[in-house]
């Protein structure tokens, strides 16, 4: 029984986009043994058909349900030594999936020892000491002028968002409403963006160069705003994504400023679409900066203390840009996507032989503390 629900679940894991992406082309349950009171199961399979066998791991508790072992570095199959490989991925996993308990217990200010001496009671009072605090977003949409026809604007938003025609506010150049925990707002300001601050901010972005220049030429905006009284950051961000999408298109933005930087309005509707299918626009909710001088190459995000979470920072590096880009993208999708938090001291590891240190200290590029990673 457990060959048959292994080959399952491997496919199941294969199957997701951060993994194999698709389904193995072929797989097979070669073997099992015993190890740490849990029952394993040895797979070899076949990304595509001419491709050589990999291995891969899944592991049953004594009651026979899946003790959430499973994985494949996808290292070619070898009968020899497949086990030995196997028993390394299972202690990957043990330690992966400590480091993350302790990660949440120090996002929870409890100590490993704290934690050990609760009871069962005492452990869900502290747990949930943390309490929720409301998740807000907000941004403007940059436009020539205030000449717009706000009130077929409202119209748009609310005929978009379901339920929100039956808890509405209007005003001359305000739009209120609400949808299950999210109040969202929005509002017409007939002037810039103060201080300068949008033609600040756009100087950083390295992926419009025009992004001073056009919006230097704004001279009025639309403040959207949303607050989500549950703490989902994740929720509040794709409402917000949702409202600054629509609103930018029906306007003919010129820009549009939120994250620490002006996004130019294709940009932005593009990765906008990635919501409709469940994928997060990593590049809206968290800039990526990029640093070049003679020590190396740095990079930063400004944007994950939205979500709950320290900033990330990669000093003098000898990646390239696109590297350092690519490797930020891919570790903010992962945090959000799965819900992760890092602590001091850690190691991130996208394979049983890849250990990158991650230290807590001042940050250099942003504000508070940030994580290093020695990337």
């Amino acid at each position: 029984m457990n060959e048959k629900n292994a080959v399952k679940i491997m496919t199941q894991w294969l199957s997701h986009k951060n993994e194999l992406g698709k389904k193995p082309a072929k797989i097979k349950a070669v073997g099992t043994f015993t190890y740490d009171d849990n029952d394993y199961v040895i797979l070899k399979y076949k990304p595509d058909l001419d491709a050589k066998w990999q291995v891969g791991v899944v592991g049953f508790d004594a009651e026979g349900e899946d003790c959430g072992h499973t994985f494949s570095e996808f290292e070619e199959y070898d009968e020899a030594t497949a086990k030995d490989k196997c028993i390394a991925m299972i202690e990957y996993l043990k330690q992966y999936w400590k480091d993350r308990f302790l990660a949440e217990l120090e996002r929870r200010d409890i100590t490993e020892e704290e934690f050990e001496s609760l009871s069962e009671e005492e452990r869900k009072e502290k747990w949930d000491a943390l309490g929720k605090q409301d998740a807000v977003r907000i941004g403007s949409i940059l436009l020539e002028d205030a000449d717009i026809d706000f009130d077929a604007l409202c119209n748009t938003v609310i005929t978009a968002f379901r339920g929100a025609e039956e808890n509405y506010k209007h005003g001359d150049s305000t739009l209120v409403f609400e949808i299950e925990s999210n109040m969202i707002t929005v509002s017409l300001m007939d002037a810039p963006v103060p201080n300068g601050e949008a033609e600040f901010y756009a100087e950083g972005n390295f992926l419009w160069k025009e992004a001073v220049e056009v919006a230097k030429r704004h001279r009025a905006h639309i403040i959207v705003a949303v607050v989500n009284g549950d703490g989902n950051s994740i929720e509040a961000a794709c409402f917000f994504t949702d409202v600054m999408n629509l609103c930018s298109t029906e306007t003919n933005a010129l820009g549009i400023y939120t994250t620490g930087t002006v996004y130019q309005p294709e940009f932005y509707h593009e990765w906008a679409k990635k919501l409709r299918t469940n994928e997060m626009p990593i590049p809206l909710w968290v800039y990526l900066g990029l640093i070049q001088d003679e020590n190396g190459v740095s990079g930063y995000t400004y944007g994950l203390t939205e979500f709950g979470r320290l900033e990330i920072e990669l000093i003098d590096s000898s990646h390239s840009l696109q590297e350092i880009y690519d490797f930020l993208y891919n570790v903010c999708d992962w945090l959000l996507t799965e819900g992760m938090y890092f602590r001091d001291g850690e190691t991130l590891s996208f394979t049983s032989d890849d250990r990158l240190t991650i230290t807590k200290s001042k940050a250099i590029y942003v504000d508070g503390d940030s994580f290093k990673i020695n990337f």
